[in-house]
């Protein structure tokens, strides 16, 4: 089963996101910071990672730079409230699979990361 991990400051978004995604078959867990998404990291295998481009204090594209650090080989996936064209750029640059506005459609989403089995 696909592991995901959902990773946004906006605990309603988080939620959302994840009911929609354990509901198609994913196996999701979810953190609201980027230490809590590195944390939860230590020792899992997540086939694939969505992170908020915004958060406080560390936001994606940090979290970006810390899986290229730990070679992370699955699929990210970075999601933006915020219309900043040149942080969508620096998140493909530093290996992002997509880049998506909020509301995320989830069966774009889907579509990108492939089914859960």
């Amino acid at each position: 089963m696909s592991q995901v991990l959902i990773v946004d400051d906006e605990p309603l978004l988080r939620e959302e996101l994840a009911e929609a995604l354990e509901l198609e078959g994913f196996d999701v867990s979810t953190a609201d910071s980027v230490p809590d998404a590195l944390s939860q990291m230590d020792g899992a295998s997540f086939d694939t990672v969505v992170t908020d481009l915004k958060m406080p204090k560390f936001g994606g594209l940090d979290l970006l730079k810390r899986l290229n650090e730990n070679n992370f080989k699955g699929i990210v996936v970075v999601v933006s409230g915020h219309g900043a064209e040149s942080s969508r750029n620096k998140a493909m640059a530093l290996g992002a699979r997509a880049c998506f506005a909020k509301p995320l459609d989830v069966d774009e989403l889907i579509e990108l990361i492939g089914s859960p089995e």
